[in-house]
C-alpha cells in the first residue's frame, strides 16, 4: 500500500524548501501519495456584515475597500496555486509520478492548523511535512507548525527549516 504524505503550505521560500526536501527524500519513488495543501485565509465575515451598515457609511470608500481585500485574496490564491504547481513539478523532475501528486487549497474554517490537523486526519495520512518559517517569518514554532507538531497523532512529522 502507497504511503500517504501531507506536505503543508503556505507562499513563502521555506515551503518550497519542505517540497524540495520530500522531492530529494523519495526521489523516484514510485509507491507514494503526496497531497500538497494549503489553507487560505478568508477576509472576515465580520467586514462583510458592515456593508449597508451605518458604520460603513462612516468610513470612506468602506464599500470599495472592501473589494480592494477580495481582490488581494484572489491573488493571493493565484500565487499559492502557483507555488503549489512549481513544487508539483520539483517532485516529479525527481522521478515522483504526477498521478501519485495531488493539489488542494482550501479556505481556512477554523484556523489553519486546525484546518492542517483536519485534513491530516480526514485523509488519514502517514507523514506530514511543514515548514519551520513561513510566509511571514512568523511560521515558526509557537504557531501554525508548533500547533502541528503539538497535536499530529497517529503520523510521522517532518519539520524542514
Amino acid at each position: 500500500m502507497a504511503k500517504k504524505i501531507l506536505v503543508a503550505m503556505d507562499a513563502s521560500e521555506h515551503a518550497m524548501k519542505a517540497a524540495r526536501y520530500v522531492a530529494e527524500t523519495l526521489k523516484g519513488c514510485k509507491d507514494v501519495k503526496i497531497t500538497l495543501f494549503s489553507v487560505i485565509p478568508e477576509v472576515s465575515a465580520a467586514f462583510k456584515t458592515l456593508v449597508g451598515t451605518d458604520f460603513a457609511s462612516i468610513i470612506p470608500d468602506f464599500e470599495r475597500k472592501l473589494g480592494d481585500l477580495a481582490t488581494l485574496r484572489h491573488k493571493q490564491e493565484a500565487k499559492i496555486e502557483g507555488t503549489l504547481e512549481q513544487a508539483q513539478k520539483i517532485l516529479e523532475d525527481t522521478g515522483i509520478p504526477g498521478k501519485n501528486i495531488e493539489i488542494a487549497v482550501r479556505r481556512k474554517k477554523e484556523g489553519i492548523a486546525r484546518d492542517i490537523l483536519r485534513e491530516l486526519e480526514k485523509g488519514a495520512y502517514d507523514t506530514i511535512v511543514v515548514g519551520r518559517r513561513g510566509v511571514s517569518g512568523a511560521f515558526f514554532f509557537g504557531s501554525v507548525s508548533d500547533k502541528v507538531v503539538k497535536y499530529a497523532r497517529n503520523c510521522a512529522v517532518w519539520v524542514i527549516d
